[in-house]
């Protein structure tokens, strides 16, 4: 799914806030008008909306989990159904941001900015509705006065390249042929963004906004998928006319980021900007995923499918000769690299491997 030629045909905000004493819920602050988004400003939204959930991003494809009247999704479908109706779409809109509200039932989650779209994207053009609750931050904006340069301050951004404080979330119509009323969210997509589902530990902060509000669920298929990405990476890997010990860093590389408890993700961009210093090689590794029709998009990381593959790693040599290491002691305790050998009777210098354990041998059998 494609989230580039991303449009935006109407957008609305709202406010929401913080609950008070005793969770107490605060009405919402709701806009009852358009917002008109001079070019600049339209096109810098629709490009951050790009890089949060299109190729090569964090975004997350998820499932419908809540179609009925009162879910997100059916509020989507009703906005697009009735996408000329500008009244209608204030109002949904303004149900939106009371469901919001509501689903920040936890004291602590802060307030901020309820900006909903309606708009197309991808070729050809696809409808879709998406919500924004950005949180603002203090920053600084140049003025220039009589050729003079100063800084202002402006108390309240949103939705700055450099910050992290907001989440997206998308439904996307991709095939209204799909759609029936016994499977009503068939021709429908559904993205997240959200920078705190890279931080496993942090994953839970986030359910009020992906499940309680948005019905969304993380898909039942990310087992599947995160052993796809590791047997797929490791084979381009091994059939890559890279060197032994650069396929053995990369199978490394590989090992320690699917098993890293820093990321809730796998993403193909990510590995390959984190270990394949060559761009032609993160080309080459790009291609090929795309070619086994792997997404580009973030993936929701599930491990149960995969561990035994990450328990041990193995290096096979001629003459039947194997080495096999726990996964984490590898990097640690192990080097390999090749070395020339002796000279043979036709004056041809061999290619040997030398192996370093640092550790002394316990239990020779």
């Amino acid at each position: 799914m494609s989230f580039e030629n991303l449009k935006i045909n109407q957008l609305i905000i709202h406010e929401i806030y913080e609950r008070g004493p005793d969770r107490a819920l605060v009405d919402p602050n709701y806009g009852s008008e358009l917002v008109d988004l001079q070019l600049a400003s339209r096109e810098a939204l629709q490009r951050r909306i790009t890089e949060a959930l299109g190729r090569d991003s964090k975004g997350v494809e998820m499932e419908i989990q809540e179609h009925g009247l009162e879910s997100i999704w059916h509020t989507a479908n009703s906005m697009i159904e009735a996408a000329d109706d500008e009244d209608q779409f204030i109002e949904h809109s303004q149900s939106i941001a009371a469901k919001l509200a509501a689903a920040q039932t936890r004291s602590g989650l802060p307030g901020g900015i309820v900006v909903v779209i309606r708009g197309t994207c991808g070729h050809p053009e696809r409808q879709f509705m998406c919500v924004v609750k950005a949180e603002p931050h203090g920053g600084f904006a140049t003025s220039r006065a009589h050729a003079k340069l100063s800084l202002q301050y402006i108390e309240e951004l949103i939705l700055t390249p450099q910050s992290k404080l907001y989440k997206i979330g998308a439904f996307i119509l991709y095939d209204p042929a799909s759609c029936s009323p016994a499977n009503p969210t068939g021709g429908w997509k559904a993205f997240l963004f959200d920078h705190l589902i890279s931080r496993s530990s942090k994953i839970s902060a986030a359910q009020y906004f992906y499940e309680s509000f948005l019905g969304l669920a993380f898909p039942k298929n990310s087992a599947f998928e995160t052993k796809r990405f590791h047997n797929l990476t490791k084979e381009f890997i091994k059939k890559s006319k890279l060197s032994g010990e650069e396929k053995l860093d990369l199978l490394n590389g590989l090992t320690a980021y699917v098993k890293s408890d820093q990321s809730a993700t796998v993403q193909v961009g990510e590995y390959a900007d984190t270990y394949m210093p060559d761009a032609a090689l993160k080309d080459h590794y790009a291609a090929f995923m795309r070619g086994k029709k792997f997404p580009t998009n973030a993936i929701h990381k599930d491990l149960s499918e995969v561990k035994d593959d990450l328990r041990f790693r193995k290096i096979s040599f001629g003459n039947s000769i194997k080495l096999t290491a726990p996964a984490e002691s590898f990097g640690n305790y192990i080097s390999v690299q090749s070395i020339e050998g002796e000279e043979d009777e036709s004056g041809q210098v061999p290619i040997w491997t030398q192996v370093i354990v640092r550790g002394r041998i316990r239990d020779p059998e």
